[in-house]
C-alpha cells in the first residue's frame, strides 16, 4: 500500500495507469487526499484515457 489513508489509496487506484505511473515516477510526497485528487485529475486531462475504465 503506497498511502496510510485508505482513501489516498481508494483514489489512487481508480486513476489510469499513466497517471499512476507518473505519480509514483515522480516520487513526490503527498500528504492529502486533496492534493492528491489534484494531481490525479491534472494529468488524467493531460494524458487522456489509457485503460478500458477511461472510456466506457
Amino acid at each position: 500500500m503506497k498511502y496510510s489513508d485508505p482513501k489516498m489509496e481508494q483514489y489512487f487506484n481508480s486513476l489510469p495507469s499513466t497517471v499512476r505511473a507518473y505519480i509514483n515516477l515522480s516520487k513526490a510526497e503527498i500528504g492529502s487526499l486533496g492534493d492528491l485528487m489534484l494531481i490525479g485529475e491534472h494529468f488524467r486531462y493531460s494524458f487522456g484515457p489509457d485503460d478500458k475504465r477511461e472510456s466506457q
